[in-house]
């Protein structure tokens, strides 16, 4: 059985760890656009700009005293004067380790996002997620997300 908590700094060597499991997916899809393996603390910057901030957190889930998953999260005003103003909320990266996914960790690591999004005040959640990740898509559409806009891409030297 897991629990889930707010991370703190002490958790940064096991995100980062969990962060490179993530990474390396996307790396296999799109070798192009994301870097390849990197020493175990390269992205600690940028994972611990979501732990502890009084508009960002970082959730870990934890089994038998070590972190299988993480969620980064971040609380928002949007304002632009095309669009109306919200307060949002955003998952910035989410990731469990091989051994434990489809278990349903996932969904209930998102499920208690979606509670610490919305008691700091975000009136809806938003993510974005690639093409190839059927798995996350997957878990998205049960949760109730829905498609909202697409970001296309094309290499310029061809």
């Amino acid at each position: 059985m897991f629990t889930v908590r707010e991370a703190t700094q002490a958790d940064l060597p096991a995100i980062c760890r969990l962060g490179e499991e993530v990474n390396s997916i996307h790396h296999a899809a799109f070798p192009n656009v994301f870097a390849g393996p990197g020493a175990p603390d390269r992205d600690a910057a940028h994972w611990s700009n979501s732990i502890g901030k009084p508009d960002a957190t970082t959730l870990v889930a934890e089994e038998g005293g070590a972190v299988v998953a993480f969620v980064t999260l971040a609380v928002v005003t949007e304002t632009h004067s095309l669009l109306q103003p919200a307060r949002v909320g955003r998952v910035g990266s989410i990731g469990v380790t091989a051994s434990r996914r489809n278990q349903g960790l996932g969904k209930e690591l998102m499920r208690q996002a979606h509670t610490w999004l919305l008691s700091n005040g975000a009136g809806e959640v938003r993510l974005n997620v690639w093409t190839f990740n059927s798995g996350a898509l997957q878990l998205y559409r049960e949760l109730g997300y829905e498609v909202r806009s697409m970001q296309l891409a094309r290499s310029l030297s061809e």
